[in-house]
């Protein structure tokens, strides 16, 4: 009799341990998803960021990558934050890194580079990453319009044309896509008035 209640006891005493582990490692983040972590991170970031300690937040950003590498949002908003406090050097070796590690994102990643030499003015880097983002969504309107941005900013005039008349026959009733079209078109026009008086 007092070896089976020594049993039962022992087997009481036994579920609760087990069951007030558990409930510490959950509290403790052990035994939540990858996912979950992520998000937990994402939001201590965001937190952080707020009150103004950005080293926290680019921390808490990069565990939330670190925990889910294909979190988009994560990876954009730290390659956000190396891009302001540590260059565009830092912002972009992340998104390459993205490439590496979430390649179903790559066509994103690659916008994402290119947005940032374009906001830079290193248009030809630019024009090289929308190109190879163009390749993986052909018929993505916002690259193929920056592409045409980015041709007249290199004086690739002829080209430019060519590329906005493209478009507008995939894009008719885009009244973005005409009025650029009419600019390039004013500027070749221009060209040739002042080469014709000059000869």
């Amino acid at each position: 009799m007092d070896s089976a209640r020594r049993r039962v006891w022992f087997i009481a005493l036994l579920g609760l341990v087990v069951v007030g582990g558990a409930w510490w490692l959950r509290d403790a983040g052990f035994l939540r998803s990858a996912k979950a972590r992520a998000d937990s991170e994402f939001a201590l970031s965001e937190r952080a960021h707020h009150e103004g300690d950005f080293e926290g937040a680019m921390r808490h950003m990069r565990n939330a990558v670190k925990y889910d590498p294909h979190f988009v949002e994560a990876r954009e908003g730290l390659a956000a934050m190396y891009e302001q406090h540590r260059g565009l050097d830092a912002a972009i070796a992340e998104y390459k890194r993205g490439i590496e590690e979430d390649p179903q994102n790559e066509a994103r990643y690659c916008y994402r580079i290119a947005e940032v030499y374009f906001v830079n003015r290193q248009w030809e880097s630019a024009l090289d990453w929308l190109k190879r983002s163009e390749k993986l969504q052909p018929d993505d309107f916002h690259i193929q319009r920056m592409i045409g941005f980015c041709l007249e900013r290199l004086d690739r005039w002829e080209e430019a044309e060519q590329h906005w008349k493209q478009m507008l026959t995939k894009n008719a009733n885009s009244p973005d896509v005409q009025r650029s079209l009419e600019r390039v078109r004013r500027h070749l026009n221009q060209a040739k008035q002042h080469s014709g008086k000059g000869g």
